[in-house]
């Protein structure tokens, strides 16, 4: 009876490679990609540009997840990184920076966005409404006046 060979397994790395270094630059590779996105939201926010701006969300989240489950692997196996090289820790922690600066701008441009839109909504409702009020229906008796009455 031959044996065959058992194939070694390598054990799950998870979201980021097991070189460290190999983890610091898909983090950034990561960050870089929602920091773009991020900019695009931005391009499409100045511009009122809702579609592209809806169809980036769909992306954004598959690319936050992944983010997401990097950034806490990394947080998992920090003391791995302790040692890595300090111009690779300095790109992400600057990207990271402008990620969250570009995130937050385009976080107050879609409130003020909500707020203007609710208020041109609640407009339309108010006038929509004073509008009815001063509306006679044919065949309905004015107010105060039974159908009766009008005959």
């Amino acid at each position: 009876m031959t044996k065959t060979p058992l194939k070694k397994v390598e054990p799950e790395t998870g979201p980021l490679p097991r070189d460290p270094a190999a983890a610091l630059r898909e983090l950034i590779r990561l960050t870089k990609a929602l920091r773009d996105m991020a900019e695009q939201e931005t391009q499409a926010l100045v511009t009122n540009n809702m579609l592209p701006f809806a169809f980036l969300q769909m992306d954004k989240e598959k690319l936050a997840q992944r983010y997401q489950d990097a950034a806490e692997a990394f947080r998992l196996r920090l003391e791995e990184f302790r040692g890595s090289d300090p111009a690779l820790l300095k790109q992400l922690e600057a990207l990271q920076n402008e990620l969250r600066e570009k995130t937050e701008a385009n976080n107050v441009m879609v409130d003020q966005i909500r707020r203007r839109s609710q208020a041109s909504t609640m407009e339309s409702l108010f006038i929509a409404q004073e509008l009815g009020q001063r509306v006679e229906w044919p065949g309905k008796a004015p107010r105060g006046e039974t159908q009766e009455e009008r005959i």
